[in-house]
């Protein structure tokens, strides 16, 4: 066998080499890829489940919260003729920090006609929170519930469409700030005027 047909053989044998070095690399940079994509899942994944944790947290909160003012009852609550409730008087505010934790509530207006508006926006965070935990509304609110979330209680006034009896709507608002924005849960409850209408049995509802 000439020189020649040496060197023919031999850049046979090689050229298959080669060829499977340039699919392994290939390969390994789409193997990279299908990892980083992975990766990318999984990060994506976690943060939405932490975001859906501290939004399920919230709306424990706010639940707490409504049941333990609906426990008070109104007197206790908006108050009675010659004396105040919780949501009434100095414990109303209208701070600028406060109204921005009010989730856009602080800006309800009446329309024309309507005879309803914005009684109280209270910051119930601030009101609690020299208080021993035996004192709080909530006594097994923790300290790290403290730091992650904030609780303004919104009270709106209107009289029913039917009786005419004053009606007081309270929102408690929870929020806390995620991915650099604040975050929202809201809850509805309200109370009736037990004064005399209907039966005038006096009756909360």
């Amino acid at each position: 066998m000439d020189s020649i047909s040496r060197r023919r053989v031999r850049h046979n044998r090689a050229a298959p080499r080669g060829v499977s070095l340039i699919e392994g690399m290939t390969a390994s940079v789409v193997l990279l890829i299908g990892l980083m994509g992975i990766f990318q899942g999984l990060m994506v994944a976690s943060r939405q489940n932490s975001m859906a944790n501290l939004a399920t947290r919230a709306s424990g909160i706010a639940s707490q919260v409504r049941v333990a003012l609906d426990t008070l009852g109104r007197d206790r609550v908006i108050g009675s003729s010659g004396s105040p409730g919780l949501l009434s008087g100095a414990g109303c505010t209208t701070s600028p920090d406060v109204l921005a934790l009010a989730g856009g509530m602080e800006n309800l207006k009446p329309g024309p006609g309507e005879a309803w508006g914005v009684r109280c926006i209270f910051d119930f965070d601030a009101s609690e929170k020299n208080l021993t935990a035996t004192s709080r509304l909530l006594p097994s609110y923790s300290d790290s519930d403290f730091n992650r979330y904030r609780r303004v209680l919104v009270v709106i006034e209107k009289p029913d469409e039917v009786t005419g009896v004053t009606m007081h709507q309270v929102t408690v608002v929870v929020s806390w700030t995620e991915l650099g924005r604040r975050r929202f849960v809201r809850q509805y409850f309200g109370f009736y005027d037990p004064g005399p209408f209907g039966n005038e049995t006096h009756v909360e509802i």
